[in-house]
C-alpha cells in the first residue's frame, strides 16, 4: 500500500508538473498571441491612418477642386452679366440713333422765323447727347480723316485735287461707338483720284 500511494503521490506530481508545463506553455502562447493581436493591432491602425489620411487629402483635393470651380463660375457670369449690360446699352442706343439723327436735320434747318422752336430743339438735342455721353457714346471722328474699313462705310467716291486718295471729303451719316465698341459705322464719300 505503501507502494501504491507512492506512485499515486508521483503520479499527481507528474500531472502537476504536466499542468505546469502545459500551464507554461499556455501561458507563452497567450503571450504570443497577445503580442501577435497587439502587433496585428498597430498595424491596422496604421493602415486605418494611412487610410484615414488618404480620404482627407482626396476630400481636400475634391474641395480645393471645387473651391476653383466656384471661382471661375462666379468670374464667368461677371463677365457674361458686364456683356450683356454692354449689348444691352449699345442696342438702346442704336434705337435712339435715329432720334438723334432727326434732331440734327431739324437743326440744320434754315427756319429764321421761329428761332424758339430751333432753340427747343437745340436744348433736347443737347440734353439726349448728355444722356448717351454718360453711357458711353462716342462720334467716330471721320471727316477729312483716312478711310478705315472698321469705322467707316464708303457710300461714294469723288474725285478731288484738294485731298489725298482715300481721304474722306464728307460725312452722310455720323457713326459712333459705345465703350470703344462700333455700333454704327459712318457713312462717307471718299476722294478718289
Amino acid at each position: 500500500m505503501a507502494k501504491a500511494k507512492k506512485h499515486d503521490e508521483e503520479k499527481v506530481t507528474e500531472k502537476q508538473q504536466d499542468n505546469e508545463t502545459s500551464n507554461a506553455a499556455n501561458e507563452e502562447s497567450v503571450s504570443k498571441e497577445n503580442e501577435e493581436n497587439k502587433n496585428n493591432k498597430e498595424t491596422e491602425i496604421e493602415d486605418k491612418k494611412e487610410s484615414n489620411n488618404e480620404e482627407v487629402e482626396i476630400l481636400n483635393n475634391r474641395l480645393l477642386r471645387l473651391q476653383a470651380d466656384f471661382l471661375n463660375y462666379k468670374s464667368r457670369t461677371e463677365k457674361e452679366k458686364l456683356s450683356s449690360y454692354g449689348n444691352a446699352v449699345s442696342d438702346m442706343i442704336l434705337e435712339l440713333l435715329p432720334v438723334v439723327d432727326n434732331l440734327e436735320r431739324a437743326l440744320a434747318a434754315e427756319n429764321s422765323e421761329n428761332n424758339t422752336f430751333k432753340e427747343g430743339v437745340q436744348m433736347v438735342y443737347t440734353q439726349l447727347m448728355g444722356i448717351l455721353d454718360k453711357k458711353g457714346l462716342k462720334e467716330v471722328e471721320s471727316l477729312h480723316k483716312q478711310f478705315d474699313h472698321n469705322v467707316h462705310y464708303g457710300v461714294a467716291f469723288e474725285a478731288s485735287d484738294e485731298f489725298e486718295d482715300g481721304i474722306i471729303l464728307d460725312v452722310l451719316q455720323k457713326g459712333y461707338t459705345v465703350n470703344d465698341k462700333l455700333v454704327r459705322p459712318a457713312m462717307v464719300r471718299i476722294c478718289r483720284k
